[in-house]
């Protein structure tokens, strides 16, 4: 029986152990500001500081690790200069590479993309020489970035992540910081805003409405998959290519003629009125149970569908009445 309660001792110790161990063995980092620009001209080069506080519980030497999230139109792996000054030393950041662990999967886990909702990405770079810390020991430094901002106008959350090359990027040993959306002025397109909700092309008025209900579908060619356009975007007729369950049995009705036809009410912006039961030819006695629908040009070689699914869009009947 003692040799059991001992065992038993052991087992219920070792999880004990192994994370005062963890405790008494890391390198906290703490991003306690961030200097950034809240907007830039397009082509400009932007610089930003980050500062950090390190508390070292162990005497140790390690690589800084440093992310940024920027858009990836910005492609700043090919532009970005990055170095550090510290309390216990200088020195320049690369770009991580093939030899280095894959930071980018442990960042997008652990941070995410803030408020942006896609064509951002994190970029990694690894200190050329480790700096090293003393048990109990806490000392300031600061992270240099400079970067070019991209051609486009755009509205984009950007953040840093700063860790070491010995613990790499875990909870409670690195520290993540988003700044507030700021904004790239002066390009000749439209504002892409990757902080706004994911463009979705098509709008319904009313908001609620049934199928005996007529109803204005818009359609913006400009929000397509991930901000891009649409295929349809310049193009001189868009028509609507509109199916139906009547009673069980499809109804198509995709044809380019003046029924299906959409009017113009902006660039690249289109707009068309149905009452489904004309649009389908429904008769008084006969039950619409679904439509769905696309966009096409006037030969009927391009179509434009939900780029959420790749499907037909969806008009779901609503009213709460």
């Amino acid at each position: 029986m003692k040799n059991k309660l001992n065992k038993l001792k052991r087992i219920l110790f070792r999880p004990k152990a192994l994370f005062l161990l963890f405790l008494l063995l890391s390198m906290c980092i703490t991003i306690t500001n961030v200097n950034q620009p809240s907007s830039i001209g397009v082509g400009e080069r932007m610089d930003v500081t980050i500062d950090v506080d390190v508390a070292p519980s162990e005497d140790a030497s390690y690589n800084i690790v440093f992310g940024v999230l920027v858009p990836e139109a910005w492609d700043i792996a090919s532009n970005a200069v990055v170095s550090y000054t510290s309390d216990n030393g200088n020195g320049t950041m690369r770009l991580a590479n093939e030899s280095d662990p894959d930071y980018a999967p442990a960042i997008y886990d652990l941070a995410g993309i803030g408020e942006n909702y896609g064509l951002v990405e994190w970029v990694v770079f690894i200190s050329d020489e480790t700096v090293s810390g003393t048990n109990g020991v806490n000392f300031s430094g600061q992270i240099q970035l400079s970067m070019d901002v991209g051609t486009e106008n755009m509205k984009t959350q950007l953040g840093y992540i700063v860790g070491t090359s010995g613990y790499g990027i875990t909870q409670g040993e690195t520290d993540i910081w988003f700044t507030p959306c700021m904004e790239v002025t002066g390009g000749t397109g439209s504002v892409i805003d990757l902080c706004g909700p994911l463009p979705f092309p098509v709008t319904f008025q009313p908001t609620e409405y049934t199928y005996e209900d007529i109803i204005h579908i818009g359609f913006d060619a400009t929000k397509g998959p991930e901000g891009e356009s649409t295929s349809l975007a310049g193009a001189t007729d868009v028509y609507l290519c509109a199916k139906a369950v009547v009673d069980g049995e499809q109804v198509v009705v995709c044809d380019a003629s003046d029924r299906t036809k959409m009017r113009v009410v902006g660039d690249d912006q289109w707009e068309i009125s149905i009452w489904p039961r004309q649009l389908f030819e429904v008769g008084p006695n006969q039950e619409i149970t679904d439509i769905t629908f696309s966009f096409i040009n006037e030969n009927g070689d391009v179509e434009v569908k939900d780029p959420d699914t790749g499907e037909d869009f969806q008009l779901i009947a609503n009213c709460t009445n």
